[in-house]
């Protein structure tokens, strides 16, 4: 939890479009019971991602998140600064305070609902799979910024563990567990909407298992009562239980984006697919080498139980990668790795731990686990060493933007940087150090045996150290330049950016 909140603990100059209308909306309901954003818009700035429904300014976004954050708007609302010229809390203590508990709490508890998942009682490998998929997955990276990705993942995660069981596990489902697993499903996608396309699946699978009529009911009646209050605010905010923000995007260049196949989704194409799979930009493979192994833990999931859970599973990530890959914007904005991806990362960590831990019986298995477990907590730190907002300009962003400005001495505002006076390089160098530790701590735990132990210390270490340096020798395109200047501007790096600039103008003139 330390680690999560540490990128969030600073007081960065930059807004993101994302977190501001979440906060717009969930302040608006908190102090105005009301659900269009325009007077809080106001005082914190117009975002981009915002709709015009009869002259009136909403949020385009699911309304979940805020919905969970008015309330506790409300509580901290008196322990907070004010904005300037305004009765309302200050921008980002509150985005700190809301980003800290509703998504960096509910990231970790995912990690460890993940470590759950573990065939067997062994506590080692069950904390050794939480520690990994808190630290080298993008869990991390969307468990810092306030985004509905996270707590999405864990309420459809939840959900399909309470409707379908765990993998490789069997569970009756009762009354109780329907109704929870069915709200939870309910509320996941008023969280985030794509994640419909798991509760379909979810539910697909049920009956497919031919359960009972009124099991059945009972869980779609609790999705029903999860998603009723996104219906309501879409009936209040834009006419009908089903029109959603989307319908009435402000911007223009969304709007087209919209306007192509249905919502912005068309068809899957190649440098989609490749680009949200493996390339440098979005990759969820190379953000998070780990989860190369879900395939196999998926064949060996079968082997020993059938399709019953590998199926749904297969399904869904099938579905959920043809989503990402058929959406016209798929690089998704300003984001680290494939964001539309990340409901679905919980259950893929789960299948390719079950592969882990098999192919660590062999020597030769244990060294491909280690160096995949040590590349994707390298990765991952990156992705939050300096922000998770990656502009898709950057075709390779640790390249081209985040070493480079490591290299200049910038990195992400922190608490520890603020309080002790530490540069905040020097952070990211100790949080590198123990996530570094974490992982080979989990790696020996994963393996279980002593004889393996110098190696898996060894291999972490060399692989962490090989891919920086491979990373620190891709130089940055000169016309990303004037971009991560104009970023290390806003995070309140002058002097980088100024280094940058006068570099660039020095290239100009020669």
């Amino acid at each position: 939890m330390a680690l999560y909140i540490l990128p969030i603990a600073g007081s960065p100059a930059a807004t993101n479009p994302n977190e501001v209308v979440r906060i717009e909306l969930s302040v608006t309901m908190a102090f105005w019971a009301q659900l269009a954003i325009g007077p809080a818009a106001e005082i914190y700035g117009l975002s981009e991602d915002v709709s015009i429904h009869n002259s009136e300014i909403y949020s385009d976004k699911a309304p979940g998140l805020s919905i969970v954050s008015a309330p506790l708007v409300w509580i901290v609302d008196p322990f907070l600064p004010r904005e300037p010229s305004s009765d309302l809390p200050a921008y980002w203590p509150l985005r700190h305070v809301l980003t800290a508990l509703l998504i960096a709490l509910p990231a970790v508890c995912l990690a460890f609902l993940v470590g759950a998942t573990v065939p067997g009682n062994d506590p080692r490998r069950r904390t050794a799979v939480a520690v990994i998929a808190a630290l080298a997955t993008p869990l991390w990276t969307y468990g810092t910024v306030f985004f509905g990705h996270a707590p999405a993942a864990l309420l459809i995660t939840l959900g399909w563990f309470l409707l379908l069981g765990v993998p490789g596990r069997t569970t009756a489902l009762d009354s109780q567990r329907a109704v929870l697993g069915g709200v939870a499903v309910g509320f996941a996608v008023a969280t985030e909407y794509p994640t419909i396309l798991l509760a379909a699946v979810v539910y697909a699978s049920l009956l497919a298992r031919r359960t009972t009529p009124k099991i059945l009911a009972t869980a779609v009646a609790g999705a029903v009562l999860g998603a009723l209050p996104a219906m309501i605010y879409h009936q209040v905010a834009f006419g009908a239980p089903w029109l959603t923000g989307y319908s009435f995007k402000a911007a223009a260049d969304f709007q087209a984006i919209l306007e192509e196949g249905v919502f912005g989704v068309s068809w899957p194409s190649a440098e989609a697919l490749w680009g949200i799979l493996f390339g440098a930009r979005r990759g969820i493979f190379f953000y998070s080498p780990i989860l190369v192994l879900a395939p196999i833990g998926l064949r060996g999931l079968v082997r020993r139980h059938g399709w019953r859970d590998a199926g749904p599973i297969l399904i869904a990530a099938l579905g959920y990668v043809f989503f990402a890959s058929s959406f016209v914007d798929w690089p998704a904005g300003w984001c680290a790795a494939a964001r539309h991806l990340v409901p679905i990362v919980p259950l893929l960590t789960a299948v390719a731990s079950f592969a882990a831990i098999r192919l660590v019986r062999q020597w030769w298995g244990s060294v491909t686990v280690v160096i995949l477990i040590a590349a994707s907590g390298t990765n991952t730190l990156l992705t939050i060493a300096l922000t998770p907002f990656f502009p898709p300009q950057f075709r390779a962003p640790l390249a081209e933007l985040v070493l480079p400005s490591l290299s200049d001495g910038a990195a992400f505002p922190n608490l520890l940087s603020s309080v002790l006076g530490v540069a905040p390089v020097w952070v990211v160098v100790f949080a590198g150090i123990v996530v570094n530790g974490a992982l080979i701590w989990a790696s020996i735990r994963l393996i279980g045996d002593r004889r393996w132990w110098p190696a898996a210390v060894a291999t972490a270490t060399s692989v962490v150290l090989l891919t920086a340096g491979a990373w620190q020798g891709s130089a940055p395109r000169a016309e990303t330049e004037l971009m991560r200047a104009q970023i290390l501007r806003r995070l309140n790096h002058f002097e980088a950016a100024d280094r940058i600039e006068e570099a660039i103008v020095s290239a100009g003139e020669r």
